[in-house]
């Protein structure tokens, strides 16, 4: 009798409310989930799980920490996916970011550090005088056994968010253009896509840009309206500054990585129109009248 009675009570204890409940599931809901954002960490595994895991000054976490077999700080033989927070957790993986008119991405995005001992020095921090030209990254790739696993991880994920558009699963750098270079130019995006993951250009619908735009690259004006429908924190001002510089490098980066330059060209604008015409389902049409 007192074994059933201490069951009894460690139910009560765990399933008992103090009220009557009654439970009518609304149809007026949405998931909060609506970005997967990724990362890489410019950090071997063992300094990344303990950055993401540890109190500091500056605390940072990530849903999601992805190791490498070829890390010589990682202690095993096969791979694991490493799960920091809870998805119904809010992780603090974006910082200061934006995407798609909205801000502090932290609240509605799954985040997933991928390791890769990347490295960028920011030179403005000495010359008080922020530029592209002054960003020095040294990008490395990523191997093979680490991206499988990525996918296998976001298709369990999309399993869970179906409704995430593929045009709202980012990288750092497009949620923060200005401060953020990762995952950088060798990360396959084009993989992920043929993977059934994320966005990617149709071939055709850019060719049909690069024939209406011939030799003219778009006026500033343009660019930037088209960055902004994107997602892009950007100020339309028809001024070619460094807020414009730095989202247009960060959309090479992620599309177009030959050259991520953040200088203007044909082919990153007809990449840009194609992706807007196929995921934000606007023809850019009247940008070339």
């Amino acid at each position: 009798m007192r074994l059933k009675y201490i069951v009894l009570l460690n139910l009560c204890v765990l399933g008992c409310s103090p009220y009557k409940a009654v439970d009518v599931i609304s149809e007026n809901y949405n998931s909060r989930i609506d970005y997967i954002v990724l990362h890489a960490t410019s950090q071997n595994f063992a300094e990344s799980l303990a950055t993401l895991t540890m109190d500091s000054d500056y605390p940072v976490s990530s849903h999601y920490l992805l190791p490498r077999l070829d890390d010589g700080s990682y202690d095993g033989n096969d791979l694991a996916v490493y799960r920091l927070v809870p998805e119904h957790e809010r992780a603090w993986h974006a910082g200061r970011s934006y995407w798609a008119n909205e801000d502090a991405l932290n609240d509605r995005s799954i985040g997933i550090e991928v390791v890769n001992e990347f490295a960028c020095i920011d030179h403005s921090t000495i010359t008080q005088s922020p530029s592209i030209d002054y960003l020095d990254c040294e990008f490395l790739p990523y191997p093979e056994h680490q991206i499988e696993l990525l996918i296998t991880l976001l298709k369990d994920i999309l399993l869970r968010y179906p409704d995430i558009n593929p045009i709202d699963i980012v990288g750092h750098a497009d949620i923060a253009p200005m401060r953020k270079s990762d995952p950088g130019p060798y990360f396959p995006w084009q993989q992920l896509y043929a993977a059934g993951i994320g966005a990617w250009y149709d071939e055709e619908t850019v060719e049909k840009y690069l024939d209406m735009l011939g030799t003219q690259i778009p006026p500033t004006n343009h660019l930037q309206q088209a960055l902004v429908i994107m997602g892009y924190p950007l100020e339309e001002n028809g001024i070619f500054d460094e807020e414009t510089r730095y989202a247009l490098r960060a959309f090479q980066l992620h599309y177009r990585p030959s050259d991520y330059s953040g200088k203007p060209d044909i082919e990153s604008a007809a990449i840009l129109f194609a992706l807007i015409e196929k995921y934000r389902d606007i023809k850019m049409l009247t940008f070339l009248n």
